[in-house]
């Protein structure tokens, strides 16, 4: 397992000391989930970003409306 040193400043510790008060977790179990959870955040919101592009663009949208149209006409086969 790779170590690293953070620096945190004295609210951070407090919500740290107080994460691992509220879970029973250990400071690197606390640390390691809250990076997962924030790359699993930044993740979802690439995603709503992508689907707020797609959902603003018109060529976009009938192309979806024209694929959506297709499958309903497959789907009474």
């Amino acid at each position: 397992m790779t170590q690293i040193v953070v620096r945190v400043d004295p609210d951070t510790d407090r919500a740290l000391t107080h994460l691992v008060k509220l879970t029973g977790q250990s400071r690197s179990e606390v640390v390691r989930e809250a990076i997962r959870a924030a790359e699993r955040e930044a993740v979802l919101e690439r995603v709503r970003k992508q689907a707020l592009a797609v959902r603003d663009d018109p060529a976009d949208r009938a192309q979806m409306l024209a694929l959506a149209e297709e499958m309903e006409s497959l789907r009474a086969w």
